[in-house]
This record gives structure tokens, C-alpha cells and sequence, in this order.
């Protein structure tokens, strides 16, 4: 079997092992499984154990925490990112195996 070759949402490779960002949340994770099937590419990223598609992710370089400080953003760097998240592709999702108790 070949291996999938698939992209993030930039258009970069993304492989197991790449070190990805899920914007909507800023989950940040290791990708340690790629599948496919009838809906689409899929990833599994290890911090949340779930799957994501790989047009949603976003391949970034893996920081230490240490490195990580609080970043104080201005007004016009909020409203550019907030632009640029508008005109990013959503996924679309469905109802088609919704589950409600109740």
C-alpha cells in the first residue's frame, strides 16, 4: 500500500510525525496516524486522541513550553487575523450521525 500523501491547510506536506496546530481551539499535537475514506483525509493527533481533517490543520514548528511567553496583541493584529480566519475554507459538517438523548 502507498503511503497518502496529503496537505495542511497552507498547502505543506503533512506526515506522521508533523507537529500541527488546530486553530479553532489552539490545540497543538503530533500527528501519529493518517487514514482516508469516502469523507475525506483524516489525522490523528496524539494530545487529543481525535481526528481532524488534514485541511483544517495547520503544520507549525514545535516549540519547548519555556519558550512560550504571553503575547499582548495590538487591535489591528486581532482584526488581521480575524480577516485571514474569514477567509480561510470551513469543513462542513453534518447531521448524518448525530446521536441526542433525551
Amino acid at each position: 500500500m502507498s503511503e497518502i500523501k496529503v496537505s495542511d491547510s497552507a498547502g505543506n506536506p503533512l506526515n506522521v510525525g508533523s507537529f500541527v496546530l488546530y486553530v479553532p481551539t489552539g490545540t497543538k499535537g503530533n500527528v501519529t496516524e493518517i487514514v482516508s475514506d469516502e469523507e475525506g483525509t483524516w489525522a490523528l493527533v496524539d494530545k487529543t486522541n481525535l481526528y481532524y481533517k488534514t485541511e483544517v490543520l495547520t503544520t507549525i514548528r514545535q516549540v519547548e513550553e519555556k519558550d512560550l511567553d504571553e503575547k499582548i496583541f495590538t487591535r489591528e493584529e486581532v482584526n488581521e487575523a480575524l480577516e485571514k480566519q474569514k477567509e480561510a475554507p470551513t469543513a462542513e459538517m453534518g447531521d448524518v450521525s448525530v446521536e441526542s438523548g433525551g
